[in-house]
């Protein structure tokens, strides 16, 4: 019994963790209503104990392309997330701040990172 408990809570303790160097970036000035994008890079690791497997990325605004790495990533492990921002299709002025949810594999496994972006005409 004492060693199905350890089991269970090892594997608990047993998991990816995604870390980024910087939650944030800039994508800099853009021109509402042109076929302007602007590439962001974010660095980030896996600082868990298992391999880390990307699911699926959800963003606050269709502006926002996001390439997720396809393999696994083994712990102590940094890969590279790029995400194009796109004028094109927006109409508001001002900065702009486009939430970008990445999920993976784990039970409510997922970080938030930002772009922002000073739309004028």
């Amino acid at each position: 019994m004492i060693f199905l408990l350890l089991c269970c809570s090892l594997q608990a303790v047993a998991q990816p963790r995604l870390t980024f160097r910087e939650l944030m970036a800039d994508a800099g000035t853009l021109s509402v209503g042109k076929a302007e994008s602007r590439k962001v890079v974010f660095e980030c690791k896996n600082t868990g104990t298992q391999p880390l497997i990307f699911d699926h990325v959800e963003t606050s605004c269709p502006c926002a392309d996001v390439k997720l790495p396809r393999k696994p990533l083994k712990p102590g492990k940094s890969t590279r997330i790029k995400v194009t921002f796109h004028s094109k299709d927006l109409d508001d002025r001002g900065v702009s701040t486009n939430l970008i949810t990445i999920f993976y594999n784990g039970p409510n496994q997922f970080t938030r990172i930002r772009v922002f972006a000073n739309l004028v005409d």
